[in-house]
């Protein structure tokens, strides 16, 4: 079941309200204690005001804390940014403020344990923040929004933010391919949820303002969605929103892997939504990420040799980049240098088209090459099925 409600503005108040009827549909009143341990799993991908739509928008993150305070004040609130100190990340995102007045405990990411998947695909064993899943409950806070590489990102993908700072960047690496990512998200997934068996996951997504384009961050640009999407199931409220933002559930390739491995049901027809329906935003038109890959193009490319042939790769505009080398930090191939007052220089032929560079960009300063006509050949997009 997905909750999937209207709601067009900011206001503490009328989020709570909002929330607060939603999740006592989904029992959340009854399944929190006093004595319950509550994490609240923010989006905090990068240090962006609250106004870009990338990160957890502070209203929500307030009007969540206080609903939790009701039934308990054990209370845990944070994320794992990819490159930057989580409290500097926090104060650009607007939401230190809120955990300070409402006085939380904020996150010790560099606290491990080691979760498993007893079915994977490419990983069985992952080391997480701890404080994330030592919990009873967990609240996961993540945004409406398009990405580069994994065509839409929200409930499901932000899980991703289990995994410690940079450590990110290795799984690139290693699933080098998008289809090969989508799984190694999904063993992830699946071991949270192994560890979580006996526990309960709230996500609530916010689409008051998502993003579309080049998302998830600096790339892309603000829309306004003007929905909640509130589920105990991560894989269906991830197949809503991508009905929401009208964006094409076949490019959607981490939603229907979870749903292949049953992590949840992407099956549209199968999912019960309550509140407000489809119909409702019917004008809501998110804009797609550019020259994102059709099925036959995913598979294609996982023949690592090919990519050069088909594939564009980053590059720097100048007049936007300000030479403090956050790509360089993040990319997982080191196919990035850069040397003191120079613009980053890329190897593209050790590049693997993650895109993490683009992602962690604070100005926005990093675009794609042309793809090449060979690309523009195999890896032809399919066009929107309705």
């Amino acid at each position: 079941m997905v909750i999937l409600k209207k709601c067009e503005e900011y206001q503490l108040d009328l989020i709570k309200s909002i929330l607060k009827e939603s999740l006592g549909e989904l029992n959340f009143f009854n399944d929190v204690k006093e004595d319950s341990r509550v994490f609240i799993k923010l989006n905090l991908v990068g240090p962006f005001p609250k106004e870009t739509g990338i990160t957890t928008h502070p209203v929500i993150l307030q009007a969540v804390i206080q609903l939790v305070k009701e039934k308990t004040n054990k209370i845990i609130v944070g994320d794992n940014p990819a490159t930057r100190d989580m409290i500097y990340t926090l104060k650009k995102c607007n939401l230190y403020d809120v955990i300070q007045e409402e006085n939380v405990e904020l996150l010790e990411g560099t606290i491990f344990e080691k979760i498993t998947n007893s079915n994977p695909k490419i990983y069985s064993t992952f080391e997480v923040s701890k404080q994330m899943v030592d919990t009873d409950v967990l609240i996961n806070l993540p945004k409406l929004k398009t990405h580069t590489l994994a065509y839409m990102t929200t409930a499901q993908k932000n899980f991703f933010g289990l995994i410690y700072g940079l450590d990110k960047s290795s799984w690139h690496a290693k699933a080098s391919s998008p289809l090969q990512f989508g799984e190694a998200i999904n063993d992830l997934y699946g071991a949270f949820l192994e560890k979580f068996k006996d526990k309960q996951i709230y996500h609530i997504c916010d689409g008051i303002i998502g993003l579309e384009g080049e998302g998830p961050t600096s790339g892309g640009n603000p829309i306004k969605a003007n929905c909640l999407l509130i589920s105990k199931d991560a894989v269906a409220l991830d197949r809503v929103a991508c009905e929401v933002a009208s964006l094409d559930y076949s490019k959607l390739f981490i939603n229907k892997i979870a749903n292949d491995r049953k992590y949840g049901n992407g099956d549209i027809n199968k999912i019960t939504i309550i509140g407000n329906q489809l119909s409702d935003f019917d004008d809501v038109k998110f804009k797609a990420p550019k020259d994102s890959l059709s099925h036959i193009g995913l598979r294609l490319l996982q023949l690592k040799p090919i990519k050069n042939l088909l594939l564009e790769h980053p590059k720097f505009i100048k007049d936007k980049c300000i030479k403090c080398g956050e790509c360089v930090k993040i990319c997982p191939p080191h196919a990035l240098s850069i040397k003191k007052k120079e613009f980053p220089n890329i190897k593209s032929l050790s590049c693997i088209r993650c895109w993490c560079c683009a992602e962690v960009c604070p100005q926005n300063a990093i675009d794609r090459t042309r793809r090449p006509l060979l690309g523009k050949i195999f890896l032809k997009t399919d066009k929107k099925k309705k």
